[in-house]
């Protein structure tokens, strides 16, 4: 059975952060099926999707660590005209959400159409908790129109049953493995100037302070110090953010030459990501999920690290090689020393490696859509059965 599924987010669809490549991968693959899917987003000029409806304009803020943009009020008329238009079987609203549009799209929806919530953040600090706590508060009528909840894990369900006072069914974000795959390989391997295989390093995130971009140099001047790594290692560090002249200006001071590419495309992420013997993610928290990682196993990197935060913990279902603590006066020299182990043990980077590809099956986006499928089947069941 093909449904119209409408997502709906308070967001922008114009860059491609977690939560809006968790909707688009997973919307590619429900349209893939023969489902009509549509995006009720906030404002948004150059959409990667169609059939994408724009239902406010937005104002930037800070939170959870982040900028981000959060919804003006809604035009009701517009909501109301674009749900008779569409008439959706499934409004799947991504949580938390604002009042002023995701909100009153809930409170306008059809009373036989299904309403699924994900939920993709985690408590990164005090502050966050509060400030959830009453967003879920303003949020208790919407809230009830809500049929089934999911969470994109065990620490995003905390946060769901911490603020919204419901328990989540645990769906993982998708990723389109089989698309990474054949980028990559269309890409080939990487080689030095000089045709060697010269080991290389990958940071890929934003520079702030959370993402641990200080982190992946502090492990390097300690590598460089204690002569940890072989000759011709080398280090790419993409992405764009407030500490990235910080972390340029630190690295002209190495012996290690150390690039930064600035922002990479989606479309070249899984290249880069190949070319890693070790991809290292050293977030210290505020992820309730890891799909970076899943990026980085499925583009072919020889070894994922990842900072043991509970959602990359959560992620890679705790495997203590790949996992190093992202606090402490050691910090630096055990990730320097993992890495330098990724690149002299073949046979422990092999190992690492196998059971790192074989967490992919369980977040491919192909069972993530079947598992959601079985969810918008309740969701409709609970709507036309009531």
């Amino acid at each position: 059975m093909s449904y119209r599924i409408a997502f709906v987010f308070d967001d922008t669809l114009d860059v491609l952060d977690g939560v809006q490549q968790h909707i688009v991968t997973l919307g590619k693959e429900l349209s893939r099926r023969g489902h009509d899917v549509h995006y009720l987003v906030g404002q948004t000029e150059h959409s990667p999707v169609p059939h994408t409806h724009v239902m406010s304009r937005n104002v930037m803020v800070r939170a959870n660590g982040n900028r981000m943009r959060i919804p003006l009020p809604a035009n009701r008329q517009l909501i109301a005209r674009t749900l008779a238009e569409g008439d959706f079987d499934i409004l799947h609203v991504q949580a938390p959400y604002s009042p002023f549009m995701a909100g009153r799209v809930l409170r306008a929806a059809a009373p036989d159409t299904g309403v699924v919530a994900t939920y993709h953040i985690a408590v990164s600090d005090p502050f966050s908790a509060i400030g959830g706590l009453a967003l879920g508060a303003i949020n208790t009528h919407t809230h009830r129109r809500i049929d089934e909840v999911i969470a994109v894990s065990d620490v995003a369900a905390r946060y769901a049953a911490i603020t919204a006072h419901t328990t989540a069914r645990v769906i993982a974000n998708p990723v389109d493995v089989r698309m990474m795959r054949e980028r990559a390989s269309a890409a080939g391997t990487s080689e030095s100037d000089d045709g060697s295989m010269a080991p290389h390093i990958v940071f890929l995130g934003r520079f702030v302070k959370r993402k641990g971009a200080d982190i992946v140099l502090d492990a390097i001047e300690y590598g460089e110090q204690h002569r940890l790594f072989p000759a011709g290692t080398h280090v790419t560090m993409a992405g764009k953010g407030p500490l990235l002249e910080e972390c340029k200006h630190r690295a002209a001071s190495f012996t290690t030459p150390v690039s930064f590419p600035g922002f990479i495309e989606e479309s070249a992420k899984p290249a880069l990501l190949r070319s890693a013997d070790v991809a290292v993610f050293p977030a210290t928290g505020g992820e309730s999920f890891g799909i970076v990682l899943l990026e980085a196993i499925a583009s072919g990197a020889t070894v994922t690290l990842a900072g043991d935060n509970p959602g990359y913990h959560s992620t890679l279902l705790g495997d203590t090689d790949a996992l190093f603590p992202v606090r402490g006066r050691d910090t630096a020299r055990i990730l320097a020393e993992r890495i330098a182990r990724a690149i002299d043990d073949a046979a422990w980077a092999k190992q690492v490696h196998t059971r790192e590809e074989l967490l992919l099956d369980r977040y491919d986006v192909r069972t993530i859509a079947d598992q959601v499928e079985q969810v918008y089947a309740q969701a409709i069941a609970k709507r036309r059965t009531a």
